[in-house]
């Protein structure tokens, strides 16, 4: 007898703020204090159980449109 028990993945974002920085909004067209967010994918299985990580990069956040740009050093 043969059993199947299925699985469930899903991925989740996950991100953690590790600082601000001043900088020149391209939407905006002004200079603002972005967020600098650092984005993480977890796999996860059941909901519960944290499969993996891959580490996405670190990101500007403005706060006053949103827009969401790559941070260089």
């Amino acid at each position: 007898m043969i059993v199947i028990i299925p699985f469930w993945m899903h991925d989740r974002l996950e991100e953690e703020k590790v600082g601000e920085r001043e900088s020149f909004c391209p939407t905006c067209d002004r200079p603002v204090t972005f967020s600098v967010v650092r984005m993480r994918r977890k796999r996860m299985l059941f909901s519960v159980i944290n499969v993996s990580t891959r580490d996405l990069g670190t990101f500007l956040v403005c706060p006053s449109c949103g827009g969401t740009y790559p941070a260089r050093e």
